[in-house]
């Protein structure tokens, strides 16, 4: 009965949370389909980096912070003092990262804005700096709203916040693109991400989940977030460093053509686990946040999910393998059929990290650090040293097939971990 009522909730929370995806990637396809056709590769690349600069400034406070922050506020009544305690800490903990993200890059500008400064710092001048800056600040507080709504479970308001930023930011673009110079475009990119941050601030005053301005910040609940941020940290170098070396390897071992076509597999993987990384962030991490309390339960609804999804994402990627071609062609062109058949191996280890990541997830929530920071680092050299064994011996299908060994690994090790979640005993 109770595994019947997790997969109800389960599900019906997923609708909600897969509108809000849908509409995230159908904005993002627009606009970049928007830049290629007006701006042509270079706005492309253009886009691609500013995409990068926002996330090199919100990774921090929201992968980290953020998540922290769901875990907490889902355990408390909002008029409690440990959730006043928990909110402010972490909006807090928003600004000082974000200004430290900021620093950093202001300190070494020519590595981190190289590509686009004298597109965009140049033509906008010093004053429109502080515009680019209280901008991102708009999409700083937007992100930590949005996180409030999840810790609350109050889904359907962040649906609507999800799909009204989607909304402004294709308005935006399909109304400028075309008419305003690359850097007035990537601005506007960020008006439309960032301006319903206002909005959000809204819709949390008016459901009441903002407590009384505490000052005073507590020592315990700074460690407590202070947890996830070094995971977070971790994460970021980690992930983006590894991401780096297998590629610069890549590209000293094969040609960028053919390193091309690898490139064009994985960002068709980024296309689905962007999906699925919505429904477990909105729906499966903050529920898993509310039972930590009660292992028993948490157990239960862990395992439930876990049977539901596997065979789901087993199935929906055989579908995907079938009409792979398709799908290339859809998302690229039909010079990248020549990927078609890295796909397979590719698509194999997508299945296995999806698997793993619904027990994966339950060592973030736990904020067990050590092991989460080891469990990253590891799989980031185990993927490296894969990648340096493979290739040479199977040229470009080493890359994905390295990909498959090190997320059968990585699933291997949270099966053990966590087999007590599914004994009969």
């Amino acid at each position: 009965m109770a595994r019947k009522q997790h997969l109800r909730q389960f599900l019906g929370n997923s609708v909600w949370s897969g509108l809000s995806t849908v509409a995230r990637a159908g904005s993002s396809l627009l606009v970049n389909k928007l830049f290629a056709v007006y701006y042509g590769p270079h706005g492309i690349t253009l886009l691609a980096h500013f995409q990068n600069l926002i996330a090199l400034l919100t990774t921090l406070p929201n992968s980290g912070v953020n998540v922290g922050l769901i875990r907490h506020l889902a355990q408390h009544e909002v008029k409690s003092q440990a959730y006043r305690a928990y909110f402010w800490a972490g909006l807090f903990l928003n600004v000082l990262t974000f200004l430290g993200a900021a620093g950093a890059i202001f300190l070494f500008p020519t590595f981190f804005l190289e590509r686009f400064a004298d597109d965009l710092l140049t033509q906008t001048g010093f004053g429109n700096l502080w515009l680019l800056l209280g901008l991102f600040v708009l999409l700083l507080l937007q992100l930590f709203w949005l996180s409030v709504l999840l810790a609350r479970q109050a889904l359907r308001p962040y649906v609507w916040l999800s799909l009204l930023t989607s909304v402004i930011s294709v308005g935006v673009m399909w109304g400028a693109v075309g008419k305003v110079k690359l850097s007035q475009a990537l601005v506007l990119f960020l008006v439309g991400q960032s301006i319903t941050g206002l909005v959000g601030m809204a819709v949390v005053f008016h459901k009441g989940l903002v407590p009384t301005w505490q000052v005073k910040m507590e020592p315990s609940v700074l460690r407590d977030l202070g947890k996830f941020l070094v995971m977070a940290l971790s994460t970021l170098v980690g992930a983006k460093l590894v991401d780096f070396v297998v590629r610069e390897m890549a590209i000293e071992q094969f040609s960028l053509v053919e390193t091309g076509l690898w490139q064009s597999v994985v960002k068709i993987s980024d296309s689905y686990t962007m999906v699925y990384i919505s429904v477990l962030g909105m729906v499966y991490y903050p529920r898993i946040a509310a039972l930590l309390p009660q292992p028993e339960a948490l157990k239960e609804y862990v395992k439930s999910v876990f049977y539901l999804l596997v065979p789901a994402v087993g199935l929906g990627l055989l579908v995907f393998w079938w009409q792979r071609d398709f799908f290339i062609q859809l998302l690229f062109n039909e010079d990248f059929l020549a990927a078609r058949d890295l796909m397979d191996y590719q698509l194999l280890g997508d299945f296995l990290k999806m698997t793993a990541w619904v027990l994966s997830y339950i060592i973030t929530v736990q904020a067990r650090v050590k092991l989460y920071i080891c469990t990253q680092l590891i799989s980031g050299v185990v993927y490296v040293g894969l990648v340096a064994w493979l290739m040479p011996l199977l040229g470009l299908d080493g890359l994905p097939m390295a990909h498959a060994l090190r997320y059968g690994l990585y699933l291997a090790f949270h099966l053990y971990l966590f087999r007590s979640y599914f004994s009969l005993a």
